[in-house]
């Protein structure tokens, strides 16, 4: 199911912190037109409203479409043509001439990336994969029919590899595992084409993330491991404390997966002394605050078993994420899934009982199927109260 049109603004408007007063000083509507809009009143079905509030949120236009038979008046193709990046590929991919490409046109490019990155935190990953997608064939394109200096060209080759980086991982958010994989593999190859250790750490240690199995499944993935171990090395040369802090977590992740404990742990003491260190550059997309570092160990430990200290930590991790929505939930279901893993069915279905219709709401496949999965895990549990209060919500019309 996704949002109304009205829900994401009222989404991403209170994951920056700006309230509706705020908002609408910025498009001059009177806040009592903001709640219409976010309800979704009449405007927001307006083009032109919705330009403004994309460039008062910062976000591009595209974010706002919705992708649902009830909003058919939006025409989608005409957002995707509107934004600032969105507009100038759908220009360059039509002119059938070679452009001249500077460094305003690579800043675009990080920006956006770094724009799908955050976004994903907030709505979830389903809304965004054609977004992605479209700026991945913009700098594809700009890099084949563009005319750039060498300085720029590697520049911009970089730029690609966290353009395609950031499309690996909405697709990945979304449950496309196969577009994923393909569009790390092409980030990988740009980063080292570009000669770009921190932009080829990034796209080798979110491969590894996605070759992890699922908490249960046995033996994890020996590529995990090896993509992991690259990355982190990857960053050792080129990356600042939190990219190092980073890949070491995916490192432990994958290493947990396996059933290493000693490895795990040793990963994890590199992960928090990295993240102590000052040594070297974190380029602003690195997203690594203490909470998530803090939820990382967790996601390890439980991998192994080590459920107390799991739940200490992805607790931790729930309080520390309240400004990123649908990472939040991550960590919630992450808790959930400890608890049930450690016999305590009671208290993780409670946690997603508590948390169902906000989790529900997030454009994200791939947490939806992880509480399918919980669900059914526990179903053979239904006399257990809170199996119960989560099955019946489950099969709730939404």
């Amino acid at each position: 199911m996704y949002m109304t049109t009205g829900a994401v603004i009222r989404r991403v408007r209170k994951s920056t912190g700006m309230t509706q007063t705020e908002l609408g000083a910025l498009i001059n509507f009177s806040q009592p037109a903001v709640s219409g809009l976010e309800r979704g009143g009449p405007a927001s079905h307006d083009v032109r409203v919705l330009r403004l509030v994309a460039r008062a949120l910062r976000v591009p236009l595209a974010i706002l479409v919705v992708e649902s038979d009830q909003e058919a008046e939006v025409d989608r193709r005409k957002f995707f043509k509107a934004g600032a990046v969105g507009a100038t590929a759908a220009s360059v991919v039509g002119a059938g001439a070679s452009v001249r490409v500077g460094a305003s046109e690579v800043d675009a490019v990080v920006e956006c990336a770094k724009q799908i990155h955050e976004l994903d935190l907030s709505v979830g990953g389903d809304r965004l994969c054609q977004l992605a997608a479209n700026q991945v064939r913009y700098v594809e394109q700009l890099l084949e029919g563009g005319r750039f200096r060498d300085e720029i060209g590697r520049a911009l080759t970089s730029a690609a590899a966290e353009m395609m980086t950031a499309a690996g991982w909405v697709h990945y958010d979304a449950g496309r595992f196969d577009d994923a994989r393909r569009f790390y593999a092409d980030a990988a190859n740009a980063a080292n084409a570009a000669g770009d250790g921190i932009a080829a750490a990034h796209a080798l240690g979110n491969a590894s993330c996605l070759m992890v199995g699922r908490p249960g499944d046995a033996g994890g993935n020996p590529l995990a491991v090896q993509y992991a171990q690259a990355a982190s090395r990857a960053a050792m040369r080129s990356g600042g404390p939190r990219l190092r802090a980073l890949m070491a977590i995916r490192e432990a992740e994958a290493l947990g997966a396996r059933g290493d404990r000693p490895g795990m742990n040793s990963a994890i003491s590199r992960a928090h002394r990295a993240y102590d260190s000052v040594r070297g550059y974190d380029p602003d997309w690195v997203y690594l605050p203490e909470s998530e570092l803090i939820g990382g160990t967790g996601w390890a430990q439980m991998r192994l078993g080590e459920h107390d200290a799991a739940t200490m930590n992805l607790q931790a991790a729930v309080d520390g994420s309240v400004v990123w929505p649908r990472e939040r939930a991550a960590w919630q279901i992450n808790l959930a899934q400890n608890h049930v893993n450690s016999g305590d069915i009671a208290r993780g279905c409670a946690v997603l009982a508590e948390n169902f219709e906000t989790m529900r709401g997030f454009t994200s496949t791939r947490l939806n199927h992880r509480i399918d999965a919980i669900a059914e895990t526990v179903r053979v549990h239904a006399k257990i109260p809170e199996v119960r209060e989560l099955l019946g919500k489950r099969a709730a019309p939404m």
